[in-house]
């Protein structure tokens, strides 16, 4: 009877084990499939952006199909739609920036296109930015022109600094000369439009500095420093509606980072204005900062601010104060052109750290605009 009762329990601790064996092999197995799966999803994750060539060749309607978010991700040419170069000069290539609405900045940007500048002629330059699930594509027509049709610039750059824009439906209670009214802002925009101005990029803008490169003789570059409430309301619409290509000057610590995912255009491209160096605490100038920064703070700030807007072609100077280590943060952070509140046009072999601007005087009427860029 003992015996027997003995051999049932042998038996069925064996039985126990047996089955504690297979629920540890099967999990073992699960584990194993799910880690799987998850180094898949982990690749195809880390290929999603790249970029194929086969993208270039989509319509937008079949490219919406095979990236259904795209109407998050909006992508925006630098400087002219129509870039002008002069016959037997290198092609200068103007980039492109893009803007996620549920992310921000998108640098994962390629660029296909060639252009032969020994051969006077039309080129195609096309451009697609990838993100999450979207894609968008945008094309740049570049006119190569004979030499001796070109009309080259010999007499400065204007880069215009504007700030603030108002309507008079929504006056602030104090005015001055950096506010500038929609309706005098858009006389501007259509006598530029009218007499058929260029806007360089500040690539373009950078050769020409080292003289490596003409701009057309009619040449302009808009800018808008702050990122203003009035910019973003009553500014974007007329550059939208005259495609005039433009700069915001954006400061991180005032709503940066949401200006870029909520105002974007195909025709303004944020730059820098720093992450956090617009306040006081500085002894020169108009009592900025930067002065009181060290080398490495200023590089950790532009930095900051680089990876806010995406881009690294421009910075603003915070009231306009310049410091030599400011001076050497920009080009220890690859910014292209750094520009100041200092009057006057930019002109061959400036300063690429201390670049003057045209202050915009919102009282001066047309006639004053016109006669301050030529």
């Amino acid at each position: 009877m003992k015996s027997r009762y003995a051999k049932r329990m042998i038996l069925l601790v064996a039985l126990v084990a047996i089955l504690f064996i297979l629920v540890f092999a099967l999990s073992k197995v699960q584990k194993s499939v799910h880690k799987a799966k998850t180094d898949d999803n982990k690749q195809s994750l880390a290929t999603s952006n790249n970029i194929d060539d086969s993208d270039f060749k989509l319509n937008d309607k079949k490219l919406l199909k095979k990236y259904p978010e795209s109407a998050h991700l909006l992508i925006g040419l630098k400087g002219s739609k129509v870039t002008l170069v002069k016959e037997g000069e290198d092609y200068v290539e103007p980039g492109a920036y893009a803007l996620d609405d549920r992310t921000g900045a998108v640098t994962n940007i390629k660029i296909k296109g060639s252009v032969d500048t020994s051969k006077p002629g039309e080129y195609r330059i096309e451009y697609i930015a990838k993100s999450d699930r979207a894609a968008s594509k945008a094309t740049r027509t570049v006119k190569v022109v004979k030499a001796d049709k070109f009309d080259a610039n010999d007499r400065g750059i204007p880069v215009l600094m504007y700030h603030y824009v108002f309507s008079g439906n929504d006056a602030p209670s104090k005015l001055d000369s950096n506010y500038i009214l929609d309706s005098e802002l858009e006389k501007q925009l259509k006598w530029l439009k009218d007499n058929n101005y260029y806007y360089p990029s500040f690539a373009e803008l950078s050769a020409y500095i080292d003289g490596k490169h003409s701009l057309p003789k009619k040449s302009v570059i808009l800018t808008f420093d702050d990122g203003q409430v009035g910019f973003l309301n009553y500014g974007i619409p007329l550059l939208n509606k005259y495609k005039i290509p433009a700069t915001g000057f954006l400061i991180g610590t005032r709503y940066g980072p949401d200006i870029v995912k909520a105002d974007r255009s195909k025709y303004v491209c944020y730059q820098s204005h720093s992450y956090d160096m617009h306040r006081a605490g500085g002894n020169i100038g108009h009592g900025g900062r930067i002065s009181a920064m060290s080398l490495g703070e200023i590089e950790e700030d532009l930095n900051m601010a680089i990876a806010m807007v995406g881009n690294k072609d421009a910075f603003a100077y915070p009231y306009g104060d310049v410091t030599e280590d400011g001076k050497k943060a920009i080009e220890n952070c690859g910014i292209s052109c750094a520009f100041t509140t200092q009057y006057g046009k930019v002109e061959k072999g400036d300063d690429k750290t201390a670049l003057p601007r045209i202050r915009v005087l919102g009282q001066a009427g047309l006639e004053g605009f016109i006669s301050s860029i030529k």
